[in-house]
């Protein structure tokens, strides 16, 4: 298990990895980017990224590809989606990466139930494809609504009712979760006892925290703005130690991605401190402690 960093493409973060030790990344990927697939000359590029990390000792874990709305009622949106999911499933054959993340979409009418039936026509199709292709599917549990809530967002994989939901409506081995505890926190879900239910489902882990701040919550509410915040690991509610041995326990062989740009402190801010990179260190050094960077 090693600690890397979410990033797009960047030899210049590639040698920030390389010199504090990132073992890992989670490779961003959009449908404008050069080496996706249907692009002139994608494969050579691609093994160039590939080979960019290779020599840098970086291990890619998985390709962050399609964090839209799957369910959009434009056909032409929902077919670009469409492609982009099938894309993202091609060049991690090819680059060798086991698994890609992203949203699982929602009907935006109404409550997520309203969503199942039309992620069973989505993802049974994407599952069958990423099967064929030995490819894993993650959906980040990131419910993109207001105050942190399912309110509003665009992605039904959102809580764990509607994780197992889903995946009884799919039954399918290739689709899993890109585990993120910073959501569980905001929802006042103890990320221990989720992990011991779902680790069999956890492809991908995110690293990413968050912290209640009971003062303002007892004084204000949860819809205040500022009772609940996403932070670096070690900054936030989460037992990373034992998340990560319960991760091990139930044979969790992935890495831990660091999803940055989320702390209100430790993050470049505008006309301000540059403090992005301090906060990937800082959740670094907490990580690794538990790691054995293998």
């Amino acid at each position: 298990m090693r600690i890397g960093f979410l990033n797009k493409f960047n030899p210049e973060r590639i040698t920030f990895m390389k010199k504090h030790g990132f073992g890992c990344t989670e490779l961003s990927i959009g449908p404008d980017d050069p080496f996706i697939p249907g692009k002139d000359g994608w494969k050579d590029k691609a093994a160039q990224v590939k080979t960019a990390y290779d020599r840098a000792g970086i291990r890619i874990s998985c390709l962050a590809g399609f964090y839209d709305n799957h369910m959009d009622p434009n056909p032409n949106v929902a077919k670009q989606h469409r492609e982009h999911v099938r894309n993202s499933i091609k060049l991690a054959q090819y680059m060798g990466v086991p698994v890609v993340a992203g949203f699982a979409g929602r009907v935006m009418d109404g409550w997520i139930d309203n969503s199942i039936k039309r992620f069973k026509e989505i993802w049974s199709e994407h599952a069958k494809f990423a099967e064929d292709h030995g490819i894993k599917i993650a959906f980040e549990n990131c419910p993109m609504g207001w105050f942190h809530t399912p309110f509003f967002g665009n992605n039904c994989i959102c809580t764990p009712e509607m994780w197992s939901k889903c995946f009884n409506a799919v039954p399918s081995e290739a689709l899993g979760l890109e585990w993120d505890p910073s959501h569980l926190i905001c929802q006042f879900i103890d990320p221990e006892l989720n992990v011991r239910e779902f680790a069999r489902k956890i492809f991908h882990v995110h690293g990413k925290d968050a912290k209640v701040y009971h003062d303002k919550l007892d004084r204000f509410g949860m819809f205040s703005g500022n009772a609940i915040e996403h932070c670096f690991p070690g900054l936030g509610d989460s037992n990373w130690g034992t998340i990560i041995k319960e991760l091990r326990r139930a044979g969790y062989n992935g890495d831990i991605n660091i999803e940055g740009w989320h702390d209100s402190t430790f993050r470049n801010h505008k006309n301000g401190p540059k403090l992005e990179n301090l906060g990937l260190l800082i959740a670094k050094r907490h990580l690794e402690q538990f790691v054995d960077g293998e």
